[in-house]
């Protein structure tokens, strides 16, 4: 027992003495030899603990609306009429650069995804938009796109695009 309890000690202190004292930090170790594919080029980075576009929505729970007509595009109008256009109703993002408000409003029991100006903002948006903000849907929200993306345009102030959600 004395014989293998000694051998297993020798074994570890020559395995730990196997590092070397230019210990490297990388990424992507290739396995046996243990040396890194690349380099880090920082130290001491930070991770941000902000919560993200999905966690941010969440939190705030969507306006839940009942509406007569059951027709998918006028279920959206409706959501977009009532998206979020501030901090209190609806969480920032971002499409092509330019800042937008994020929320979420259920109207007839489905949920839409509504990303409209902010308050005080007026314009249109552009002809890829709808394509943008349906592709960006899973990564915004966590949910998947369910339809396609109703857009309004006018009036300028109450413009929106909204894409209903698949969450299951």
């Amino acid at each position: 027992m004395k014989r293998l309890l000694a051998s297993a000690c020798l074994i570890c202190t020559a395995l730990s003495a196997c590092t070397g004292l230019n210990y490297q930090r990388g990424i992507g170790f290739t396995g046996i030899d243990g040396e890194p594919k690349a380099s880090a080029t920082r130290t001491g980075g930070t991770v941000t603990r902000a919560a993200g576009p999905i966690q941010a929505l969440a939190a705030r729970p969507p306006q839940r609306l009942r509406v007569g007509d059951g027709d998918p595009g006028a279920l959206a109008a409706t959501a977009i009429a009532h998206g979020g256009q501030t901090g209190t109703t609806a969480v920032p993002a971002t499409l092509g650069g330019a800042p937008m408000m994020l929320s979420t409003v259920e109207v007839n029991g489905v949920l839409h995804a509504v990303l409209r100006l902010p308050e005080g903002r007026r314009g249109r948006f552009a002809d890829d938009a709808g394509a943008a903000f349906a592709g960006a849907v899973p990564r915004l929200t966590g949910c998947l796109a369910a339809g396609p993306t109703y857009r309004r345009d006018r009036p300028m102030e109450h413009a929106g695009l909204a894409v209903p959600l698949d969450c299951r």
